[in-house]
């Protein structure tokens, strides 16, 4: 799975090559419901039973349909039990004295009314729109007491407890960092949501990995890592092996972002890995700053460009240069 990657790559070409790759099929379909369809009625059966009622009147020496009705109560509560017929139906509900083409025209069937849920109150919707986060996206206050983390005014200390809380988790990434630090991140991330990342593999070369950002929530982004073999596979719907998220409801009152990371188990990445991939993502979204800081921005502008002189050689030894 690992190489060594020396030549020069359009970066973007990577990207478009995975448009080519089979995506699940989108089909338009359309959910009616089928208690509103109805069948139209040929006037011709409609004309066979009023005839056979007619009929029926003579042979039995009645007047009316209200008189044959009461003859053949009991016989027409069992045909309606076994299956109800509207067109007899229509004919004996007339209640007329005489058989005219008023009283066999077809009646459409009767439905309950459709009754749509009331929409939501102002109050209600208001609600909804405040939720803190959608669903599968966890607030801080999923891992820590938010108010009491605010009692503390030293940055150390809640930096001390922050990293407390997931230190019996072997597969957890966790750390602080500034709001002002944050901000240029987030804003190199919003614009240049993805990028390519080496991974150096001792005696087996350099692996390549997708970063992506995403903004999910004011108060959430989260950076997901995914191997490149991975994604060249599975496009979209690649599994990454590491994700790390970025908490910013301290970040006014505090000046603090909490980052929060998971590393996937049996995907191929330790922790020490992951780690080495988030330190790139902070050396290329301009968490460090130096002379080499407008070099990795150039290099972030040219992968998303796709500029041919994007070179995996510039790229992993400005990822693998001590800061």
């Amino acid at each position: 799975m690992s190489s060594v990657f020396t030549s020069k790559i359009r970066p973007l070409s990577v990207i478009r090559s995975l448009q080519l790759l089979p995506r699940c099929q989108r089909r338009n379909a359309q959910v009616v419901n089928a208690r509103f369809f109805q069948t139209r009625v040929d006037p011709r059966v409609t004309e066979k039973y009023r005839q056979k009622l007619e009929e029926k009147l003579k042979s039995e020496g009645v007047n009316s349909i209200e008189e044959l009705k009461e003859v053949y109560k009991e016989k027409i509560e069992a045909v309606r039990k076994e299956a109800a017929v509207p067109e007899i139906d229509a004919v004996l509900e007339s209640g007329t004295g005489t058989v005219d083409a008023a009283a066999t025209a077809s009646v459409p069937p009767v439905h309950a009314p459709f009754n749509p849920p009331p929409p939501p109150s102002p109050i209600a919707e208001a609600a909804r729109k405040l939720s803190s986060a959608p669903p599968g996206v966890k607030t801080l206050d999923s891992f820590v007491d938010v108010e009491k983390l605010l009692v503390h005014e030293d940055p150390k200390e809640i930096g001390m407890i922050w990293r407390a809380r997931f230190i019996n988790d072997a597969n957890s990434l966790c750390a602080t960092l500034p709001k002002e630090t944050y901000d240029e991140m987030a804003k190199l991330g919003k614009k240049h949501p993805m990028f390519l990342l080496p991974l150096p593999r001792e005696d087996q070369g350099v692996e390549m990995h997708i970063l992506q950002w995403t903004f999910p929530t004011k108060d959430q982004s989260t950076v997901i890592f995914t191997s490149l073999e991975e994604y060249r596979l599975k496009g979209e719907f690649a599994t990454p092996h590491t994700t790390l998220t970025h908490h910013l409801e301290l970040s006014e009152k505090k000046g603090l972002v909490m980052a929060q990371g998971q590393v996937a188990p049996d995907r191929g990445v330790t922790v020490a890995h992951a780690q080495f991939l988030v330190v790139a993502l902070q050396k290329f979204y301009g968490a460090f700053k130096g002379p080499e800081t407008e070099r990795r921005r150039k290099m972030l502008e040219m992968f998303s460009s796709g500029d041919e002189n994007f070179m995996l050689e510039d790229l992993i030894k400005e990822a693998e240069m001590a800061e």
